[in-house]
């Protein structure tokens, strides 16, 4: 089905979090926005997803300098509220003859191509600085041959059930037994066992 439709397929598993990234980002607003409505009915929150979903979806994003809304749909949401009240905006819409919206429809149309374009650039831009930013704080560690390391035990964010949030973070002592480009090694257990990371 992605062939059919031409977009790529990424699979997300604890083992590649970097697929699952903007997704729990997403989520993350979305939990956020519902807790904010709950108040004391936790058991609602399917009740609110709607209105919730609603303004996020409106809301104006830096990363990209308009609403997720206006990507899709290439226009500015109109709130039901306008409808009702007929605001300027949506009454203009009722006075447009056919040819004057087949016109503004196929505008609008070529704006949406050059917003997207815009908001992919804008994306883009952002994500070099959030690299840049990050690789300022990181300080590159290499290891020699025969150096004892530790690394990380379950993937980052998982736990054990018996130890619960007392879960080591670390396995080890290691021993580098080959290094690989990329600063991965391989390694040996104390007890002769060999793993890649």
């Amino acid at each position: 089905m992605a062939e059919q439709y031409g977009f790529k397929l990424i699979n997300s598993t604890p083992y590649f979090a970097q697929a699952n990234g903007q997704a729990e980002s997403t989520n993350k607003i979305i939990k956020n926005g519902i807790a904010k409505m709950i108040k004391d009915n936790p058991g609602e929150w399917s009740d609110l997803l709607l209105d919730t979903l609603w303004a996020y979806r409106t809301s104006k994003r830096n990363a990209i300098d308009c609403t997720p809304y206006e990507l899709v749909y290439g226009h500015e949401a109109i709130l039901p509220v306008e409808v009702n009240v007929r605001t300027i905006r949506v009454d203009r819409q009722r006075h447009i003859t056919s040819e004057a919206y087949q016109e503004a429809m196929s505008t609008m149309n070529l704006d949406l191509k050059a917003k997207r374009e815009q908001a992919l650039s804008s994306l883009i831009k952002q994500k070099r600085l959030t690299v840049e930013s990050y690789n300022k704080r990181v300080r590159k560690r290499s290891f020699k041959i025969d150096d004892l390391v530790w690394k990380v035990g379950l993937p980052m964010g998982h736990k054990d059930h018996f130890y619960g949030k007392l879960t080591p973070q670390w396995e080890g002592p290691f021993r580098v037994i080959k290094t690989y480009s990329g600063n991965s090694y391989g390694l040996q257990d104390l007890n002769g066992n060999t793993t890649r990371t």
